[in-house]
């Protein structure tokens, strides 16, 4: 399975304890009590993982990174700075964590160090043995996730299968991944479409492409580190949604509604099914995903987003970290507010002028979030943004607000560092949208969309906002804000990116929702009991008959020879520094090779904000050149080292292709196949250093 990546993660692990317990040692008390003071005990392990693995696994891999680019840069000719980078990231993080674990025993003293066995797992678990529930939990999560992903995404018998579900957006995984873990793609370039920048969060993909360099197989490396991710983001809201409400069944409920999403739609598909017709054969052979709303069909909101876009859910971990640790302030900003309806305090110093307001008690825990939530912004840009929405809305009825500000202020210098960094010109060009991608994008239209989209759960949240106190309001309102971020804000050409905002917001209406049944449960009495496992039915029919679904699409897969000649032919001869001139690819022996494509499918570079349009003229102009001069002048021009014809190319509709002055200029290298079947690889001799 690859023991340096295995041991990779565990010092990622034991860095990440490291660093939060320098920054922010009170982590070690978020599972004690609940927001309201009452006694949870939840067992440490449920809180500690997801802190150490996100921020351990952010430090380390950012460390890595950038010792790569230095290695790079001082020998441009480097095929593997890897190599060096993580030789000296790892003498690094040993030694460090060898001098803070010397500290901590030499301060404690080697009595307090030498404990039983029983007495480490009561640090782990917790003091009392109500810990078997989150055991219990973890341990089915694990379990569920485990075939999820390996189910879309696996080597068996070495043929890679890539699920029909998720072979869109694994293109870009995938290019990106063997551009690190083949190639030596520092500085980074978007491998789908070259130009000099990355426009796109990338570096959960340089994880796994280190983790496959440092050995381990890349279908290892991508289920294990999205297994642990996901596991982390369902812990933390666990326990968030415990502090919340009090109690263990909110945080079960919590994670059973994230990962089976609320959606009218099954009921609906039922409702339309013709009398006479056989209806369990009809659900049994369903290979496609319901259509009732808009791109509904594409799995934007069900379980496929787990199996597809694994880099959300590894920052959904931190954005539930930073909502525990700043959910407190607006419990006690109303607790002030309290003592303004009981006279004993004047509005304005409840609101504004006491210093209990206005300044934070806890920088170092400012600083920490601020540095954890801005080095993700290449992770997954989006998480941020929407966690950054939320805070906003609670800061402004919030105590400790320069905690907010130096959070926020360390967040955006570094995204902004990032993005100067990484991308050359403007890509985030925010512009009024309003309706999402709702057709009948009126106000009645757009409240028609969510019901459509999200049935039960949209209502029973607006239920229990007229129900709940207002500091649980506020939180709703909260919780509600990357949803009217996505409804009326665009940063990208795609606007159907803005799912993911949409998606974090019914996550935490789910936990409001959850709490609410937690609620109704403990007044007991048989129907109130009834009503919420009927509720619990309704809120997550849709989303286990969509498993169903997946399962039955993923079903066929894009197969791929492990050992395919043309692919190593690409890593052994080809270096990330090479431009590939080919047909529009999205998955393909090139790709998974590494190599560097000039165009490779068009709505991947055109989502991350590419200018595709001048580059359906250059393609165009590139291989129907009949000129061979000119032909060689337009190649060296845009820094061509190999070109690649095939069927597809020669038999496109939009342009002619001179493969005859191609092959008058340039030597064929590689070549497979026979006649118009015939797939050649030219060599141009372009070196580009």
């Amino acid at each position: 399975m690859g023991i340096l990546g295995i041991a990779y993660i565990l010092l990622c692990l034991l860095t990440g304890r490291t660093i939060v317990t320098v920054l922010y040692p009170a982590y070690r008390e978020l599972g004690k009590r609940s927001y309201g003071g009452k006694t949870l005990d939840l067992p440490f392990f449920m809180v500690a993982f997801p802190v150490w693995y996100v921020t351990g696994t952010v430090a380390v891999t950012w460390l890595v990174y950038a010792a790569a680019c230095f290695f790079q840069w001082r020998d441009p000719a480097e095929r593997h700075p890897l190599t060096a980078a993580n030789a000296l990231v790892w003498g690094l993080a040993i030694t460090a964590n060898l001098i803070f674990g010397i500290r901590a025993v030499r301060k404690k003293g080697r009595g307090k160090q030498a404990r039983s066995f029983r007495k480490a797992a009561a640090w782990l678990f917790g003091r009392r043995k109500w810990w078997l529930p989150e055991v219990i939990l973890v341990t089915v999560l694990a379990f569920f996730f485990k075939k999820l992903e390996y189910g879309t995404f696996r080597i068996e018998d070495g043929i890679l299968r890539v699920g029909m579900s998720i072979f869109s957006d694994f293109a870009v995984h995938l290019g990106m991944i063997r551009s690190f873990s083949f190639g030596n793609n520092f500085p980074t370039q978007y491998s789908h479409f070259v130009a000099g920048d990355i426009r796109y969060h990338f570096m959960y993909q340089f994880l796994i492409g280190n983790l496959e360099y440092l050995g381990m197989r890349i279908d290892h490396a991508m289920n294990i580190s999205s297994i642990l991710s996901v596991l982390g983001a369902c812990m933390l809201i666990y326990v968030y949604a415990a502090k919340l409400f009090a109690g263990r069944m909110a945080g079960g409920l919590s994670v059973l509604f994230t990962v089976f999403h609320s959606s009218p739609s099954l009921p609906r598909f039922l409702s339309e099914i013709p009398e006479g017709e056989d209806v369990w054969t009809i659900l049994k052979e369903r290979d496609v995903f319901f259509a009732y709303t808009p791109k509904e069909d594409w799995g934007l909101w069900n379980l496929k987003v787990f199996a597809n876009q694994r880099h959300l859910f590894f920052a959904l971990i931190a954005v539930f970290l930073l909502l525990l640790l700043y959910t407190p302030y607006v419990y006690k900003m109303f607790g002030r507010l309290e003592k303004v309806k009981e006279k004993t305090m004047r509005p304005g110093k409840a609101l504004l002028l006491d210093r209990e307001v206005l300044f934070g008690e806890d920088m170092p825990k400012a600083v920490y979030c601020g540095l954890l939530l801005g080095l993700l912004a290449f992770w997954n840009g989006a998480m941020v943004i929407g966690v950054l929405c939320i805070l906003f809305v609670m800061a402004l009825l919030s105590t400790d607000r320069t905690e907010y500000l130096v959070m926020a202020m360390i967040t955006v210098v570094l995204s902004m560092l990032q993005t100067k960094v990484f991308i050359h010109g403007n890509i985030v060009e925010t512009q009024f949208y309003y309706g999402f991608i709702v057709e009948n994008r009126t106000f009645w239209g757009v409240c028609m969309y969510l019901l459509d989209l999200s049935g039960v759960l949209l209502l029973l949240a607006a239920a229990y906002f007229c129900y709940e106190k207002w500091p649980g309001r506020w939180m709703m309102i909260a919780f509600s804000a990357p949803l009217l971020f996505a409804f009326h804000i665009s940063l990208t050409p795609d606007v159907t990116v803005n799912h993911k905002y949409v998606m974090l917001s019914l996550i935490l209406l789910s936990v409001a929702v959850a709490g609410m049944l937690k609620k109704i449960w403990e007044r007991r009495g048989f129907m109130r009991r009834l009503a919420v496992v009927l509720l619990c039915t309704v809120l997550t029919m849709t989303g286990v008959y969509e498993l169903h679904i997946l399962r039955n699409i993923d079903e066929e897969a894009f197969e791929f020879d492990v050992d395919s000649k043309l692919t190593e032919w690409v890593k052994n001869n080809s270096s990330s520094k090479d431009i590939w001139l080919t047909d529009w690819l999205s998955i393909h022996d090139v790709v998974l090779g590494g190599a560097m494509l000039y165009y490779g499918w068009p709505y991947y570079a055109w989502s991350a904000g590419y200018d595709t349009g001048a580059r359906d003229v250059s393609i165009a102009m590139l291989f129907s050149e009949s000129d061979p001069e000119r032909m060689r002048e337009l190649m060296e021009q845009e820094r061509i080292r190999f070109i690649m014809v095939d069927h597809d190319l020669r038999n496109n509709e939009e342009f002619e292709v001179r493969e005859d002055v191609i092959a008058s200029l340039y030597p064929v290298v590689y070549e497979a196949g026979e006649d118009d079947w015939r797939m050649a690889i030219y060599d141009t001799g372009y070196r580009n250093r």
